[in-house]
């Protein structure tokens, strides 16, 4: 179980690392929003995709191991352990209440960048709403008030 344990707190750990720079990234995609810079907002997408992918991956082999841990030690979850529980057990316990933490604060911060967006997209939307009635009143001007085509002759 000690082994088990403790490739449970080195995936944790690397889990809260990747975390970390995600959230990172999530802070400088609300930059990127706020000032409009398109290029860079691509380039901070595909970067959190990566590290996505990367806690994915660590994920997966996470599970596989948490749930032998909890079928050996008859339980649902670490946190039904007693309050007791020393060495180990007791770092991946704070292990996982720092990686939540973590999580809260990246979608509080994925949030307020959604709603960013989304007042980006309105104030678009209310300019290409304002350009097409535009266009309509232009089109309608050349089509009733289009001067008649008169021929001169210079010549006389």
């Amino acid at each position: 179980m000690e082994n088990i344990l403790k490739k449970l707190i080195e995936f944790t750990k690397e889990k809260i690392e990747n975390l970390k720079q995600l959230y990172d990234l999530t802070e400088k995609i609300g930059v990127a929003i706020g000032s409009n810079d398109l290029e860079e907002l691509k380039k901070l997408l595909v970067s959190k995709q990566q590290i996505i992918e990367r806690i994915n991956d660590i994920d997966k082999e996470f599970i596989h191991l948490y749930n032998a841990f909890k079928k050996e030690n008859k339980i649902e979850s670490i946190f039904e352990m007693e309050d007791n529980i020393i060495g180990d057990a007791s770092k991946l316990k704070g292990l996982f209440i720092d990686a939540k933490a973590l999580l809260d604060k990246i979608k509080e911060k994925d949030d307020s960048n959604i709603k960013e967006i989304n007042k980006v997209f309105e104030k678009v939307s209310d300019k290409l709403e304002e350009f097409s009635k535009n266009k309509e009143g232009y089109v309608e001007y050349l089509r009733y008030y289009t001067p008649e085509s008169y021929f001169i002759d210079k010549k006389r």
